[in-house]
């Protein structure tokens, strides 16, 4: 009967408690749910990702984002790292609702354990606890309110998404460390891979990191990492994810992180570019959580050629000033600890990076000891040129080119000049390589895209164009004596000169501009008319708008170097239009192309029936005669043969070019260009008043880069000729009386002629104007060799 009585009472007291619990429950739900927010959105949640842009060649150049991160499918996510996160971090994921109340109980009873001993209560928190937390409540405070608040979510999450669609949430937004959030960007970050190209330990590493990261860096806490990614090894074991030997193998796996290279100075210019260009594009919020991928114009190959040749030329210009001095004096009677602790500790210029500091330790062979605690010496013609150098003098040093392993150094310093280079692809506008300026970190300022510079004789192609599209010929005879012109309104008289006061008489066309001979430039330019020498100028982008002064065919007028260089681009294809470009295409996060630079039209399909191949509709503007335009290539590779481009014969490469020269060598440019690119140089202080020298030309100071960029790129060029179009005549000339050949071949050349160019044109020359050349060159008075003519006009 007792026993009955008592069953009665347990029977009643286990009904109270499961009515205190329901009620308990009722009441949660009641108080709590109101003011739970809603997670319906979580089922088109979009993550924001990281929008990367690439090279040409497919290499990552940079990245924009508010939180590094790259989207990865579910389906995509390989086995064995979604189960070394499920045993880290939710054994029980596949079983529960929501809620691991087998957890919350070893939590509960851990946390009575150690109440009082000021450890941090320990949570039980499922992976769909944590998508709650992260996704909806966004709060990490440490509290049973939060906790119920989870809990309640969780339930609601699990009735909403599939397992597979909550665990891609979880691996592609928890935070990993190191700026990294989603395991895609965090096997990008520690080691350098793909999900698929991680190994058992790696996974395991990125599985130990959900819970507090910041604890387990790799380098600053590297025990405590080892031991946190082997317990998520044996985790694994334990849940027969992985055999005793793969358990065994992956815990003596050292963990190694691969350092990815920073970006390199080298494209920092571009860079910035395409920033700019992509924020004018699009929404600033779309850049940094679009996950845009942007494949741009960049050819890596010709950038490391226009980044070495650009900064060597800056360097040997700067030379010129002299040298800047010590950057610090250190007591070298110190000990060789004290003296390398004193060196390590010198801040390094902005720019200065590459190079190393050294400290002078005897004068005798002037040796020094650099940072990296090597012995060497300073070349000797850096010695002469430095002069006072001495002992405890610390100075910036490179190892010289052909002198590392002997110790030989070089000085370097930060160089006042300034430059730029860029590479455009003639076909298409394509920028293949930029470099504003010495070093981006030294100056932002990008001296190919934002400086205004007077062009001097780098101008003079669009005035000879001007006038072959105007009547004269290549052949044609030009008066280069002195001139004077009055240039009204009381202003004065002006007479242009030429380059070192050289006065002359008669010159040809051709020999006019392969000299450049400023006389004769003025009277073509007189003869042609200003208003058609400025409407060829804005057609190929040199100028917006052109004042029609005459000493604008000087090149008085300015413009930036992208502008020119992309201008002359137009003459090597032909005068087709095309505007530079950075961009191949964008897509947006999905793979959908949503801009794309090549809008040229595809005629013909790939059908079996087709009678025809498949052919580009090449839209592109014909600005003027392909003829006109070939007849000034034909003069400009001239230039490079006999005038001031003649040093760079040796590359034995087909190309075209003119130098340039603003007054008072203020702006030195080059700027040539081969079947396929155009290559544009500048040279000048970023100050506009001061002169590089009143020996400095484009010749000595932009041509010497030109040179050293194509000794490298030639090797990935391809080398042919310009190619002649239809309606032009080869025909042979005399050089300097524009007529036949003389009898002894001497001064011959094959001058490009149009087919209304009358071959009698040839033999227009009279018998003393021909006879007075000819006596000119017979007395040395006109250099008709084919070695370097003479300096004459603004180079």
């Amino acid at each position: 009967m007792k026993l009955l009585r008592y069953s009665g009472y347990a029977f009643f007291a286990i009904l109270a408690l499961v009515g205190i619990g329901a009620s308990t429950l009722f009441f949660i739900l009641y108080f709590f749910s109101p003011e739970l927010p809603n997670h319906n959105f979580l089922k088109e949640y979009s993550p924001d990702l990281s929008s990367r842009v690439f090279l040409r060649d497919g290499s990552k150049l940079c990245e924009y984002a508010s939180e590094k991160r790259y989207f990865i499918p579910i389906g995509k996510v390989p086995q064995k790292l979604i189960n070394a996160f499920l045993s880290v971090e939710d054994k029980h994921f596949f079983e529960h609702t929501g809620v691991d109340f087998h957890g919350v109980a070893r939590s509960i009873i851990k946390n009575l354990e150690n109440l009082g001993s000021g450890k941090r209560p320990q949570g039980a928190s499922t992976i769909t606890q944590q998508v709650a937390r992260i996704f909806v409540i966004k709060n990490n405070e440490i509290s049973y309110v939060r906790k119920i608040k989870e809990a309640i979510l969780s339930y609601r999450i699990e009735n909403t998404l599939s397992k597979m669609q909550i665990l891609e949430l979880y691996l592609n937004q928890i935070y990993l460390g190191l700026g990294s959030y989603g395991v895609a960007a965090a096997a990008k970050t520690y080691f350098d891979k793909t999900l698929d190209e991680l190994t058992i330990a790696e996974c395991s590493y990125l599985a130990a990191l959900a819970k507090g990261a910041g604890n387990y860096h790799p380098e600053k806490h590297k025990d405590k990492a080892i031991t946190r990614r082997n317990w998520a090894i044996t985790r694994q074991l334990e849940d027969g994810y992985i055999s005793p030997k793969e358990a065994e193998n992956a815990s003596k796996e050292e963990l190694k992180i691969i350092k990815q290279a920073p970006s390199p100075d080298i494209a920092e210019y571009f860079s910035e570019e395409i920033r700019k260009y992509l924020i004018e594009k699009f929404p600033f919020e779309s850049l940094n959580k679009e996950g845009l991928i942007i494949r741009t114009t960049l050819d890596a190959t010709l950038q490391r050629c226009v980044y070495k040749a650009l900064r060597k030329g800056i360097e040997e210009v700067d030379r010129r000033f002299g040298w800047q001095g010590p950057v610090a004096e250190i007591n070298v009677k110190k000990s060789q600890k004290e003296i390398l602790e004193k060196l390590r500790g010198i801040p390094v210029p902005n720019g200065m990076g590459e190079f190393l500091r050294a400290v002078v330790i005897s004068n005798k062979n002037t040796v020094i000891m650099t940072e990296k605690n090597e012995f060497g010496t300073v070349a000797e013609a850096d010695v002469k040129w430095a002069k006072k150098l001495k002992v405890g003098n610390v100075i910036f040093v490179s190892p010289s080119e052909n002198g590392k392993s002997k110790g030989l150094f070089s000085i370097k310093q930060l160089p006042r000049v300034q430059g730029a280079m860029v590479i455009v692809e003639v076909d298409s506008g394509r920028i293949l390589a930029m470099q504003g300026g010495y070093s981006f970190l030294q100056s932002e300022f990008n001296r190919a895209t934002q400086a205004m510079r007077q062009l001097g004789s780098a101008f003079k192609p669009f005035v000879y164009l001007a006038g072959l599209e105007n009547g004269f010929a290549p052949n044609s005879i030009i008066d280069a004596s002195p001139i004077e012109i009055d240039l009204g309104n009381n202003i004065g008289i002006w007479k242009p000169k030429n380059y070192q006061g050289a006065l002359l008489d008669k010159i040809t066309f051709r020999r006019a501009i392969e000299r450049s001979i400023n006389t004769a430039t003025v009277r073509i330019a007189q003869e042609v008319g200003l208003d058609k020498i400025a409407k060829i100028a804005e057609q190929f982008g040199v100028f917006e708008h052109m004042p029609e002064l005459l000493s604008y065919a000087l090149g008085a007028g300015e413009s930036t170097l992208l502008n020119l260089t992309t201008a002359y681009a137009m003459l090597a294809n032909g005068g087709k239009k095309i505007t530079p470009t950075m961009v191949e295409y964008i897509q947006d996060k999905r793979g959908k192309v949503i801009y794309k630079m090549d809008g040229r039209i595809v005629e013909n399909n790939m059908s079996h029936d087709a009678k025809f191949p498949p052919k580009l509709n090449d839209n592109r503007q014909q600005i003027l005669s392909e003829q006109s335009i070939y007849q000034l290539t034909s003069l400009l590779e001239g230039v490079m043969q006999r005038g001031s481009g003649a040093s760079s014969n040796f590359l034995n490469f087909p190309m075209a070019g003119k130098t340039g020269t603003s007054n008072d060598s203020k702006d030195t440019w080059f700027i040539g260009y081969t079947p396929d690119i155009a290559v544009g140089v500048f040279i000048g202080f970023d100050d506009h008043a001061k002169s590089l020298g009143k020996n400095a030309n484009g010749t000595n100071t932009a041509l010497p880069i030109f040179i050293d960029f194509m000794v490298e790129a030639k090797k990935y060029l391809q080398p042919k000729p310009f190619r002649v179009p239809k309606g032009i005549k080869l025909r042979k000339i005399d050089m300097e009386t524009g007529g036949t050949p003389l009898e002894n071949g001497r001064n011959t050349l094959i001058e490009a002629l149009k087919e209304e160019e009358d071959e009698g044109d040839l033999n227009r020359q009279n018998t003393t104007e021909r006879n007075r050349i000819i006596n000119l060159i017979d007395n040395e008075k006109i250099d008709s060799s084919d070695s370097v003519a003479p300096i004459i006009g603004v180079y």
